[in-house]
Formats: C-alpha cells, sequence, structure tokens
C-alpha cells in the first residue's frame, strides 16, 4: 500500500500571468463580500506591462509547498489528455513529486487560469477554466493511506459526495485541513455539516464572513467584519481549529481549546513583486508545520514566514521556501 504524509486534493492548472498599469482598485463600501473591485476603461485597449506562464492551482501550488519541505506529498488531481497535461505531468516528475495518485480525463481539456494583476496595489484577479479538474474523483482508499489531505477548492458539482469519501480517512487516523472554494460557500449548508470531521479550516477573511453571514443572516455588520467573533462562530460549527488569512494583517486563528492566536504579516520591509499564491504559500506552511511538529502556533508561524517569501517572486511556487522540517 502507498503512504503519504499529505496528499493534496483539487486543481492542476497553468497560470497565464499579466501586469497593467491601468488597472484602478475601487473600494466598494456598499458590499462587505465584494469591498474592492478591480476598473478598466471600458471599450479601451489596455496595454500589459509583462506577460508570465507558470503553473498552478490549490493542489499543485500545495504539492510543490509540501515538497520543498521535505514531505511525501502526492496531488490529487485530474488532467486532460493534452500537450498542458503533459506539461503538468512532467513537471511534477522534475520536481520529484509523486504522481501516482493523478488521473486523466480523455474528453476535457486541463484548466488553466488569466491572472490580471494591477501593477501599482499588486493586486490580482483570477480568471479560471477548471476544465478536466470538473471531472476529478477521489481515488479508492484502498489503495493508499494519508496522514493528513490538504483538500482546496473542489468544482465537481457532486464535490459533497467526493468529500465524503475523504471523511472516510478519519476513521484511519488521518486529518484534513480544508480550504474550501466558491463552489462549497454557495453551498454552505453542507459545507458546515462536514466541519466536525475537519481538524483545521482555512478561510481568508471575506470568505469566514460571507460562510458566518450566510449561516447567520441575522448577525450585526459590526461582529461581521471582527475576526474574533467570526472565528468564534467557525469554532462553534464544530471544526478543531480555524484559521482565518487577512493579507497584508497577517492571519487570526483559534484552536480546539478555544485559544486565540494573531500573527503579524511578515517581511513587511521587503518588496512585494506578486501576491498570486500567497494564501496556499500559508497552507502549505501551516499544515507542514502542524505534520512535523504537532504545535498549531509553531506551524501558523511557518505559514506566514512561506507566504510572505512568496510575495518576492512571480508565480505561486517560484518563492516558496525550501527548508527540510
Amino acid at each position: 500500500m502507498k503512504r503519504f504524509e499529505v496528499v493534496t486534493v483539487g486543481s492542476a492548472l497553468k497560470d497565464i500571468m499579466f501586469y497593467s498599469d491601468q488597472i484602478s482598485i475601487v473600494k466598494n463600501k456598499k458590499d462587505l463580500t465584494r469591498q474592492k473591485l478591480m476598473a478598466v476603461e471600458y471599450g479601451a485597449k489596455i496595454p500589459i506591462k509583462d506577460i508570465f506562464v507558470n503553473y498552478g492551482g490549490g493542489a499543485l501550488n500545495t504539492a510543490v509547498g509540501f515538497k520543498n519541505f521535505g514531505l511525501n506529498v502526492a496531488p490529487m488531481v485530474c488532467l486532460g489528455d493534452d500537450l498542458v497535461g503533459q506539461e503538468i505531468f512532467s513537471y511534477l516528475k522534475r520536481k520529484k513529486i509523486n504522481t501516482y495518485l493523478m488521473s486523466v480525463d480523455k474528453k476535457e481539456k486541463t484548466g488553466f487560469s488569466v491572472i490580471i494583476t494591477a501593477v501599482k496595489e499588486k493586486e490580482h484577479t483570477i480568471f479560471t477554466h477548471k476544465g478536466a479538474t470538473d471531472s476529478l474523483e477521489v481515488h479508492s482508499l484502498r489503495n493508499f493511506k494519508a496522514k493528513w489531505f490538504y483538500v482546496s477548492a473542489l468544482s465537481n458539482q457532486s464535490w459533497a459526495m467526493e468529500f465524503d469519501k475523504i471523511i472516510r480517512q478519519t476513521k484511519r487516523n488521518t486529518k484534513i485541513a480544508w480550504n474550501p472554494g466558491n463552489l462549497q460557500l454557495e453551498d454552505w449548508e453542507v459545507l458546515i455539516k462536514f466541519l466536525p470531521s475537519v481538524e483545521v479550516l482555512i478561510l481568508n477573511k471575506d470568505e469566514a464572513l460571507e460562510l458566518v453571514k450566510r449561516a447567520k443572516p441575522k448577525t450585526a455588520k459590526k461582529d461581521l467584519t471582527n475576526t474574533k467573533f467570526l472565528l468564534k462562530k467557525l469554532r462553534e460549527f464544530g471544526v478543531q481549529k480555524a484559521v482565518i488569512t487577512q493579507g497584508a494583517r497577517g492571519a487570526a486563528a483559534i484552536d480546539q481549546l478555544d485559544k486565540y492566536y494573531y500573527l503579524p504579516a511578515a517581511g513587511q520591509k521587503q518588496k512585494i513583486v506578486d501576491t498570486v499564491g500567497a494564501g496556499d504559500a500559508f497552507s502549505s506552511g501551516l499544515v507542514a508545520g502542524l505534520v512535523k511538529w504537532d504545535n498549531f502556533e509553531k506551524a501558523l508561524q511557518l505559514g506566514i514566514r512561506n507566504s510572505a517569501r512568496v510575495l518576492t517572486r512571480v508565480g505561486a511556487q517560484n518563492g516558496l521556501l525550501e527548508v527540510k522540517l
């Protein structure tokens, strides 16, 4: 039987990234769930400052992060039977990342993302076509064993059925870290039912606000903007540990004993080149720390360091820490 320290579940994509100084970030105070908007001149031809091609996707980004920390990791992803899929497969082989749990959908194309970044603010918006990722199915649990599952956004419409397969691993002393995507947040009632089986829930501030607002629609606006309040509500849903990332404000968390943690962002004086992949970098650092040390505060610190490091390079994987734990 194959054994892994971490299995990552989610997407593997090709990223096309470009930058422009003709993009503006606009504040939108009227909508708590969309507090910033990206704007360009209607009908204009927008010049592109720089363009880069990389590989990404939540499962792929975190798999590279875990490998850099010396963990035995396998991404569970679905690729298309095309040149891009072959590129990603070869890329993982070069990185010496186990491809045992990868699958191929011969009817779909490998997914890709177009990532637009505003030069001045270093803020980005991602347009994603999941492609073959929509066909991802969780492999038979009889063929492998994992200490941890790291589950990122799932785009399969039957995602709940696939996640339930992962839940069954918890009966085999396997832990789950979950960074749910838009589809899971829309199906918030189903998401909440799974949380008692989840060891670590990772959300950004907007996602946490959105989930609590949907589950508790009568919550006061001032409470929805309070990070401690949001963390307490997430714990009430049954998850063991909850983390809320806050970009330049660092991250806050709560553990199974309801102890509160706050860690400011690291590397405040460093030059930020690109924010793409910062969340995945944080997640891979956090979970790698839990795998190796089982110390929540120390793991949070590693997540912050990894996230800060990836900001110094273009792409979601190029700036990741490479430290054997």
